[in-house]
């Protein structure tokens, strides 16, 4: 939370807890303790508070006809009612009628009453900056918690890109060119790291484009047998082979009118790709067997993890196939420098993974995220994914628990003798340009020796503070 202080009002009909609360929290938070409610009614009324929390069950008024009031006088704070009774009958009711952020029950614990208080606090700024995020924390609030709202903020672009979700501006920078490119038959070369979410990606372009109610056929070309790819790809007549029983149709025939989305592209056999070449040039195919051609309208999308230029070097990729692919190349940025992703991303697989796993995870310790986004990642977000839905299954109770992680997900900034992830790309980043004599892009740049988007690396050279 940051450095300004706010104000939090307790309201219990008991003084021990009321002093045990100011003890406890007084060099956090502003603290305002009322007995009854009429008295906590009269503290706001003289007071600017952030967050009220309240008992439930006091003598003179209950803190469910407590909050009633408060809500018709004073909207504006955050609430937290406090129980030591399970009457979900009225904790429902007070969230469903007062917009209850969260309910604990007594004795409170100090560490997680602390987060909570917190959490509100952030809950209550985020009110006042934006107004229109209120709507978005009363469905928040239907499901009993909030703490993990500031997270769920998603894209925000022209088309819904479904199970997509950034903050980040480089991967905002991918999604803005996947909208542009979505509706020609433009053919689009997706690299990125393994795990990044290249088919997820093709997926999204697919669907925003004006072939999306046509197929999406997806070929892995690194899980096809070198001698079944020719027929998979382009079909077979009856006969062509051993084995050829019947006529079938190719991948490709199967995506006409639609996409074809060629994952591991750099996979393919090398006595393929001429093949290749000639039916992206000539937009038609020959069945295995056959000395027939037949007319395709096909949108070709491919997607690799290698680095084709170098394939090419050693004469396992063809030129010309590279640059009939790379008409309009996306590149996805590993999760390491979208960082600022991981926070929504952890929310979105925890609710994505709720059904599957039988268990609701809502409350994520600072220290666990905290982890998380100094991990380096090298599985991308795949890895991520698969670490949230194991820790799901493993955390007891509701918060999320990395413990069986730790040795798994050393932070750079612990080891002793070690420069932080940031640190060492940022003098990266310097003794490239020290090379290039400050020459950013263009041939012999900066980007271009450390293998960069021009504009990815001017954005981390800002995000770093690097200035001539």
């Amino acid at each position: 939370m940051a450095d300004k202080k706010y104000s939090v009002l307790y309201v219990d009909d008991e003084p021990s807890n009321l002093r045990a609360f100011k003890a406890t929290f007084k060099w956090d938070f502003h603290i305002f303790l009322a007995e009854t409610g009429y008295e906590g009614l009269e503290i706001l009324r003289e007071n600017q508070v952030q967050v009220v929390i309240a008992d439930q069950r006091m003598p003179e008024m209950t803190g469910f006809e407590f909050f009633k009031k408060l809500v018709a006088e004073f909207p504006e704070p955050t609430r937290i009612i406090l129980t030591g009774y399970s009457d979900m009958g009225v904790l429902i009711k007070a969230i469903n009628e007062c917009g209850i952020y969260q309910y604990l029950t007594k004795p409170w614990n100090e560490n997680e009453l602390k987060y909570v208080l917190e959490r509100a606090c952030e809950i209550y700024q985020l009110r006042k900056d934006n107004k229109k995020l209120i709507h978005d924390l009363k469905v928040a609030n239907d499901k009993l918690t909030e703490e993990n709202f500031y997270l769920k903020e998603e894209i925000k672009l022209e088309h819904d890109f479904n199970h997509i979700v950034t903050k980040s501006p480089l991967f905002r920078e991918v999604l803005q060119n996947v909208e542009k490119v979505a509706n020609t038959k433009t053919s689009v070369l997706i690299t990125g790291e393994s795990g990044t979410g290249k088919e997820l990606l093709a997926r999204a372009l697919h669907n925003i484009s004006n072939r999306s109610k046509c197929p999406l056929i997806k070929v892995n070309c690194a899980a096809l047998p070198r001698e079944l790819i020719e027929s998979e790809l382009f079909g077979h007549e009856k006969g062509a082979f051993t084995g050829a029983i019947s006529t079938r149709k190719g991948k490709f025939e199967l995506a006409d009118k639609g996409t074809i989305f060629l994952d591991e592209i750099g996979e393919m056999p090398i006595e393929l790709q001429a093949k290749l070449l000639r039916v992206l040039q000539e937009s038609e195919i020959q069945r295995l067997g056959s000395d027939k051609t037949h007319p395709i309208d096909v949108r070709v999308i491919a997607a690799t993890n290698r680095q084709l230029e170098q394939a090419i070097a050693r004469g396992e990729f063809r030129e010309d196939l590279y640059y009939r692919l790379n008409v309009f190349p996306i590149h996805i940025p590993p999760l390491r420098e979208r960082a600022e992703d991981i926070p929504i991303l952890v929310n979105f697989f925890l609710q994505k993974h709720e059904p599957i796993v039988g268990r609701s995870i809502n409350k994520i310790p600072k220290k666990v995220l905290n982890n998380l986004i100094n991990y380096h990642w090298p599985g991308n977000v795949r890895e991520l994914e698969n670490v949230i839905e194991r820790s799901m299954i493993l955390s007891t109770g509701t918060t999320l628990q990395l413990m069986h992680l730790e040795n798994k997900m050393p932070t750079i900034k612990n080891q002793p003798g070690f420069l932080t992830l940031e640190e060492a790309e940022r003098q990266h980043i310097l003794k490239a340009l020290e090379l290039t004599r400050w020459k950013v892009s263009g041939k012999n740049g900066a980007a271009e020796l450390l293998n960069m988007n021009p504009k990815t690396l001017f954005f981390r050279m800002n995000k770093l503070g690097i200035k001539k």
